[in-house]
């Protein structure tokens, strides 16, 4: 790689930058509610701030704010560390 041209480098790093960040992502959660919906049926499903670690229900006028929002279920969140609002 020592030969290898600049916009080749950038565009190694940025696909490297992708991933670390895909891998982050913890599992059990979803883009969508749908997708959420279906992974927990008997559980409510939450929406997820991964930032402050809190999660909403649906029924919390936060739940449907925008953003890139992160839905999981409520156990999960829950021993996760992530506090209920």
């Amino acid at each position: 790689m020592l030969n290898a041209s600049p916009w080749k480098c950038a565009l190694s790093a940025t696909v490297l930058l992708a991933t670390a960040a895909h891998a982050y992502a913890p599992a059990g959660h979803f883009k969508t509610e749908e997708q959420a919906k279906k992974y927990c049926p008997n559980d409510v499903v939450v929406r997820v701030d991964l930032t402050t670690r809190r999660f909403y229900a649906k029924w919390h006028y936060l739940y449907q704010t925008t953003g890139s929002p992160t839905f999981a279920c409520r156990r999960e969140a829950l021993e996760e560390g992530h506090l209920p609002v």
